[in-house]
């Protein structure tokens, strides 16, 4: 099976990064209302600063293929 572009000219996997941005940026409101209530020391708030790594990765790689239009395939 053949992909075909859009007809706007953006592809599946900008698409795809656009919604991921969005969804990373409501974890990270979610994630830092959270912070308000968490007591630093506590396994709860480890857990929310680790939690932290896998959306800002995420995030930037999204970044980056949105901000360089990048399709590898």
């Amino acid at each position: 099976m053949c992909a075909r572009a859009h007809p706007n000219g953006m592809g599946l996997l900008r698409s795809a990064a656009k919604v991921i941005l969005g969804v990373d940026i409501l974890f990270l409101l979610l994630l830092a209302f959270s912070f308000y209530y968490l007591e630093p020391g506590t396994g709860s708030y480890v857990t929310a600063q680790l939690t932290l790594v896998p959306i800002v990765l995420s995030f930037v790689a999204a970044a980056l293929v949105v901000r360089t239009g990048w399709e590898p395939f």
